[in-house]
Parts: structure tokens; sequence; C-alpha cells
């Protein structure tokens, strides 16, 4: 009986040949964000580390953050299952990254907009703040165009005005964006929950 053996070079060539082609085979291709099925968990993660990369000091993960419902731009009584989906992404995201999170339903009540449209924080803000023992609020809004979706997210000192870190991103409206925007009319929870603690 005749036992053939593979040179050792060419069993080096096979076998690097192998393992490449199960790398290849294995390799994910980079996530990209789906128009159709819109990943918040995704979503939630870009906005929660531009908060974090885009202040001018670092952020300490032991700091506790307010979080309200991110609300309509032109109505700031005013969400939707988007902007509920969102915000309970992003909070987790932001919990996840260490951070202690207050979830405050009523957007409204701490977010007004003053003579030149630009959104500040309220006197009640500061007083949940205080109670809360709060470092910053995370406040954020929506806002619609034709084809597309605007957030923007900031990050707010609790006692004052001072902003201290800003986030924002443009999506596509798709089928499922519109489907969660459909329910828009409805109003922000009206409790302020401030016992939800992430």
């Amino acid at each position: 009986m005749k036992i053939f053996k593979t040179p050792a070079p060419a069993m080096t060539a096979v076998l690097l040949i192998s393992l490449l082609l199960t790398a290849c085979g294995q390799a994910r291709a980079p996530q990209t964000l789906s128009a159709a099925s819109p990943d918040f968990f995704g979503i939630g993660d870009n906005l929660a580390r531009q908060l974090i990369n885009n202040r001018s000091r670092s952020l300490n993960t032991n700091e506790t953050l307010i979080f309200t419902t991110i609300v309509n731009l032109n109505n700031l009584d005013q969400t939707s299952k988007f902007g509920r989906a969102l915000s309970e992404s992003l909070a987790t995201r932001l919990f996840k990254y260490g951070f202690h999170v207050i979830e405050l339903r009523k957007a409204g009540a701490i977010m007004v907009k003053d003579k030149t449209g630009e959104l500040i924080l309220s006197r009640e803000s500061r007083k949940l703040g205080k109670e809360q023992k709060a470092d910053a609020i995370v406040a954020g809004t929506y806002s619609l165009t034709p084809k597309s979706i605007i957030i923007n997210i900031k990050l707010l000192a609790a006692g004052t005005q001072e902003v201290l870190s800003v986030a924002g991103m443009e999506l596509n409206r798709s089928l499922n964006i519109n489907y969660l925007l459909a329910d828009g009319n409805g109003p922000v929870m009206d409790s302020v929950s401030g016992d939800e603690h992430f």
C-alpha cells in the first residue's frame, strides 16, 4: 500500500487558503442603518456617544442624568411612538455607559422656548434637578421634513442654562418611521415619574 504524504509547504498553503476562506465566510458586512427597519438601539448608541464625545470636559459616569421624553419641536407637550422609542433606546445606552438615569416623562414641564425659539430650561427643571440631586438634564426634539426626521439632543446643566453637550442626526423617513409617528397627535404622558430609575 502506498501512502502519499503532502509536502510541508503545500500543506501549509492549503491550510492558509482554508483559513482565509473561513474568515471571509464569517466576516460581517459593515452595519448600516436600515431605513425600512431603523435600529433604535444603534441610533441611541450613536447619540449617546456623541453626547459623551462632544462635551467640553469629560463626563463623569457617576453623574446622575434626568432624562425626558424626546418631543415634537413644534409642540413640546406632544410626542409619538417614535419619540418614546428613541427616548428609551438613548436612556438604555447612557445607562450601559455607566450613568445613573432618572426618567421624567413630561418634557414640556422642564423645557420652554425663549423669544427666539431656543429651548431653555424652565424654573421647574432647576427645582427638579435639586430634588433629584441631578448633575444634568438630557432633553431632545425631533422635527419633520417631507423626506426625513431631524433629531437634536442637548445635555444641559441641571442648575443653569449651560449647554454641556449636543448630539444630532437626520434619518430618512420610511414606512416604519411614519407608522411610529402616526400617533403624534397624542400628548406626552402627564405623569412626572421621578421614581423611574434605570
